[in-house]
């Protein structure tokens, strides 16, 4: 990113409740390069997220955290309800099994998308990019909460001609006429990412058809 700020980030990464080390250990995941982490995640274009402290909320985007977060669900339940623990434990296990395998594939799927530039809607993908390793080259807007200004979408339209981005996120639980107007006069594409799965059943196959379905879309809209 042109416009990548590292001493901002390195000053906004050092508060105190943003502990690295305390999270790696939370997650457990042997593979989880922080360091590589604190660098992709101090963008300009992807700062200020502020649903929660200033941190990204969308840690069921890396498939691993979802692994860890069923596992610590089997826990709880079992200390609320021993009679059941075998059951809870067992099915944290097929869960983790599942989602393990599954992860292969989603690396097989975004193989066409790298290397490619993209550009998305709102800053909720850090957790994703930083499991399989490719990141956005920008946001239409920090937060869904807040309007992108007349600068803001200038300014991604100017980076979009720079980086040569092949396709433009919408959401489809926020309105697309943003992205149309960041679209207009490039050869982009649309595509669509859904982060909270908002038209998949609930179920035991919501979230691998959540990661499958992004997975997908990157693909589409980058390789086609």
């Amino acid at each position: 990113h042109d416009d990548h700020d590292h001493d901002k980030h390195e000053e906004h990464a050092s508060h105190d409740d943003h502990d690295h080390e305390k999270h790696e250990e939370h997650a457990g995941h042997d593979d989880h390069d922080h360091d590589k982490h604190e660098e992709h995640a101090g963008h300009d274009d992807h700062e200020g997220h502020d649903h929660a402290g200033g941190m990204d909320p969308h840690i069921w985007l890396n498939p691993d955290n979802g692994i860890a977060i069923a596992a610590a669900m089997a826990q709880t339940l079992s200390e609320v309800d021993p009679d059941n623990a075998a059951t809870y434990k067992k099915n944290a296990a097929a869960f983790a099994e599942r989602i393990e395998a599954l992860e292969g594939d989603l690396v097989k799927t975004l193989e066409p998308a790298k290397g490619k530039n993209f550009v998305v809607f709102h800053d909720a993908y850090h957790y994703f990019e930083h499991r399989f390793d490719f990141e956005a080259s920008g946001a239409i807007t920090l937060t869904p909460e807040t309007v992108a200004s007349a600068n803001r979408v200038a300014e991604i339209k100017d980076q979009m001609s720079d980086l040569n981005v092949t396709c433009v996120f919408q959401e489809p639980q926020f309105e697309a006429k943003l992205v149309d107007v960041v679209l207009e006069g490039t050869d982009a594409r649309k595509g669509t990412l859904d982060p909270l799965g908002t038209g998949l059943e609930n179920g035991p196959d919501l979230y691998p058809n959540l990661l499958t379905g992004m997975s997908q879309s990157l693909a589409d809209c980058l390789s086609g």
